[in-house]
């Protein structure tokens, strides 16, 4: 039996957008994670909508005639290996490649040296005992790397099924999505905004009066940051997306 369409009146109820007068210009920087802090992210699809998203998602949960298919605890636990393995060869990976470069400069400095001179002796010295541990590092990342790509394999199959399931049961339990967001649109005379993030991970918007979600996605070793921010333009100038204030989620 199909499911009772959910009414848009409740939803406004739970992605309550305050309506107001006036237009205020918004600037939004996404910054994603980086080795030495928070990265500008550029070309991100960054969109502002008159109402909140994720509660609608959440009532239609509600809704479903099933529960949400969650991703087994076994299967967690083996994607914290995996990414724990794929740490350990990228470290041993940018290990390599220093020493690799290291030999390169050691390789151009022999050249210019007198071969009969000291320098040039202790320099191939040095390049010798160097290219040992390069040609070692290069072994134990391809074991490393095996042994990644083998934990990927191994539940790939677990991982496509999982997906299937989710699908499937998005389709159902979200078809009316796009409905109730045009019947909330239509009801507040007003549209969701989208842009994207120039070079330097900034994009501005001016935004009718009244409460904004601002909208946007990063990917991540993980899989994603994930932000849904409210905010109301007349109040706040510049809104800053970071991994502080975004949702790490795992995705497949």
């Amino acid at each position: 039996m199909r499911k009772q369409r959910v009414s848009p009146a409740l939803v406004a109820g739970a992605a309550l957008a305050l309506a107001g007068c006036g237009n205020s210009p918004i600037t939004v920087q996404v910054l994603g994670e980086g080795v030495d802090g928070p990265v500008p992210q550029p070309n991100v699809e960054v969109r502002f909508l008159p109402f909140d998203r994720d509660s609608v998602f959440d009532l239609l949960d509600t809704q479903a005639e099933t529960p949400r298919p969650e991703i087994p605890a076994d299967m967690l636990e083996t994607f914290e290996e995996i990414r724990a393995a794929q740490e350990a060869w990228r470290e041993k990976d940018s290990e390599w490649s220093e020493g690799r470069d290291r030999l390169q400069r050691l390789s151009q400095e022999l050249q210019g040296l007198d071969r009969r001179s000291r320098a040039y002796l202790q320099k191939y010295e040095e390049f010798g005992n160097l290219e040992s541990q390069v040609a070692r590092l290069e072994r134990e990342k391809k074991e490393l790397f095996d042994a990644f790509t083998a934990m990927q394999e191994s539940v790939a199959s677990r991982i496509d099924s999982f997906k299937i399931a989710r699908d499937s049961w998005e389709e159902v339990a979200y078809e009316d999505y796009f409905d109730i967001e045009a019947e909330i649109l239509a009801a507040r005379k007003t549209e969701v905004f989208a842009d994207t993030t120039n070079a330097d991970g900034y994009v501005t918007r001016t935004l009718p009066g009244g409460d904004w979600w601002v909208s946007a996605r990063v990917p991540t070793v993980r899989g994603e940051l994930y932000w849904n921010v409210q905010v109301d333009p007349s109040a706040v100038d510049t809104l800053l997306l970071t991994p502080e204030n975004g949702d790490d989620r795992l995705r497949l």
